[in-house]
């Protein structure tokens, strides 16, 4: 019965749709923040290529 109520309970319904979105959202903001140190490499090393570099 206790399982019944859960399923049906919005408050639950919505708190495990606010975990997942949580969880979706970390990802990525991980996601962003590799992409960006890959970005900074890649910028670093066309200025190292251009001949900026020491």
């Amino acid at each position: 019965m206790i399982r019944e109520q859960q399923k049906t309970d919005p408050v639950t319904t919505i708190g495990q749709e606010l975990s997942t979105l949580k969880i979706s959202n970390i990802q990525k903001d991980a996601l962003i923040q590799t992409m960006g140190e890959q970005l900074a490499q890649v910028k670093l090393e066309l200025i190292q290529l251009k001949g900026g570099g020491i």
